[in-house]
């Protein structure tokens, strides 16, 4: 564990300073540059591409992290991943041809409230290939233990580009319609520098060698792949089936609040991100050996650190929420997400609570299950978002995606206790939850200053004082405490014990 939280810090940095950037321009120069149609049309598209490039790589990328380590060390990993790349321009050519047959029945859910969006199908059609190659070559790059490029360019590059863009839209040197297209070139920008890297490092070359996988293994990366997308994309799925549900039934305008609150939640889960990254590949190593005991290792420990570490950040957006829409532009139009950063962020929470659950189901022996989650994960949202979205609006959107998110993690859970016998739950959580009780005590008898960001400061501050000097004291997590001692000594502070 310790490799994963040496490993996972400065992924957490680059992720952290990627959410200061997309908190910039989500919260401050969308909504004061970009009326909220134009900000939900690009939010729309966006969405559209990552859902679609989810089903029209067909898992391919899992494939890499469960498959590669037999090719690691032997010379045929640069082969491989050729293989995959190649793979997947076959399922994107399938995909394509799918949507082509279905293309009217999918864009007439648009035709009602977000007609501008069918305009652009073309566009978001471009961006799902882009995002697709992109996705494989990052999965490729962190299996071999590369984390920061593929992070740095998703999280900072990408986000800065995107507010060089509307900077110019304001100046009045691009028109919105160059917006968009220009959006799409950042995504192409990046992975030629993704690709530029993995050649220079010579882990990528063009040469395939077609008998690299013997039949049998080639039936099983193929089945693997096919059953094992709706493990991973069953996250990505939330969030991005409820924003397209908005757009239809809704209009544009709501995408916008929507995902800018959806956003303003997600930032608690950076640290799954970051743990999870790193304790993929080592996961599947572990099904590799069969060693069933580091795989409970992994699950208990990064189920606890990303708990702690989600619940104070869930504590800190909650008490600051208000001041938050009131440094926004236009906060008075944005506010009426309120309840969906709350809302959203609990269901957030529960992810984290359970852990990497979805990688330990797909890189064991029982991926087929992913079949059945991704089935009752789009009959659930489906049906509460149609239940729920006409009646409460964005609100009932948002209950929508927390409550997959609780039932999704449920399933799982029980799945893995009953099959693998393995599951992350202590003592140790019910301290978290007692603790972040405390904290929020606190927040609840800070005075309010008036000078909102010092408020701001003063809240987070107490909060984090008393939530982490608690978690300390009471040794809820080893790893924390020995993160924070190795940092005391950095500061030449050796008297922490």
């Amino acid at each position: 564990m310790g490799v994963i939280i040496r490993q996972s810090i400065i992924t957490t940095i680059i992720s952290y300073v990627g959410v200061v950037i997309g908190y910039v321009n989500l919260l401050y120069l969308y909504p004061r540059f970009l009326s909220p149609e134009q900000v939900g049309l690009m939010r729309t598209m966006q969405d559209a591409a990552i859902l679609m490039a989810q089903f029209a790589q067909f898992g391919l990328a899992q494939s890499i992290i469960r498959f590669f380590p037999r090719f690691m060390g032997t010379g045929d990993g640069k082969n491989f991943i050729n293989l995959i790349l190649l793979a997947g321009l076959m399922a994107f050519g399938f995909f394509l041809t799918v949507f082509f047959i279905f293309e009217e029945p999918i864009l007439s859910y648009f035709q009602s409230n977000a007609q501008e969006f069918i305009h652009y199908s073309g566009l978001a059609l471009w961006l799902t290939f882009i995002t697709v190659i992109a996705t494989l070559l990052e999965v490729y790059s962190r299996s071999l233990l590369k984390n920061i490029l593929p992070n740095l360019l998703k999280e900072i590059v990408v986000r800065l580009l995107l507010a060089i863009i509307v900077l110019l839209y304001f100046k009045g040197l691009l028109t919105f319609p160059q917006v968009m297209v220009s959006s799409v070139l950042i995504y192409v920008f990046c992975l030629l520098i993704l690709i530029s890297a993995l050649m220079a490092e010579g882990h990528l070359q063009v040469s395939i060698a077609l008998n690299l996988l013997e039949p049998s293994l080639r039936k099983e990366l193929i089945r693997f792949s096919v059953l094992s997308f709706a493990g991973t994309a069953g996250l990505i799925i939330i969030g991005k089936v409820d924003s397209l549900m908005v757009a239809g039934l809704l209009g544009l305008a709501p995408v916008a609040i929507y995902t800018t609150s959806f956003y303003m939640a997600t930032v608690i889960e950076i640290p799954k991100r970051a743990m999870t990254q790193v304790a993929t590949p080592l996961i599947s190593r572990g099904f590799e050996k069969n060693d069933l005991v580091e795989i409970q290792n992994i699950y208990h420990k990064t189920s606890l650190n990303q708990f702690i570490l989600g619940t104070l950040l869930l504590l800190g957006i909650a008490a600051n929420l208000d001041s938050i829409f009131v440094l926004m532009p236009k906060g008075e139009i944005y506010r009426a997400g309120e309840w969906v950063v709350v809302i959203v962020g609990a269901g957030k929470l529960v992810d984290m609570l359970f852990g990497p659950s979805s990688e330990i189901i797909v890189y064991s022996k029982y991926y087929w299950f992913n079949i059945v989650l991704i089935v009752l994960l789009a009959v659930v949202i489906i049906t509460a978002n149609n239940l729920l979205i006409p009646s409460y609006g964005i609100t009932g959107a948002a209950v929508g995606a927390a409550l997959t998110l609780a039932i999704f993690n449920l399933v799982k859970f029980v799945f893995i206790w009953v099959k693998l016998k393995l599951q992350p739950f202590s003592m140790a959580f019910l301290k978290v939850i007692l603790i972040g009780g405390v904290a929020w005590a606190v927040h609840l008898v800070i005075p309010r200053i008036n000078f909102v960001i010092a408020d701001m400061i003063v809240r987070s501050a107490g909060i984090t004082l008393i939530f982490g000097t608690l978690i300390l004291w009471m040794r809820v997590s080893p790893d924390v405490n020995r993160l924070f001692k190795k940092g005391m000594s950095y500061l030449e502070i050796e008297n922490f014990k």
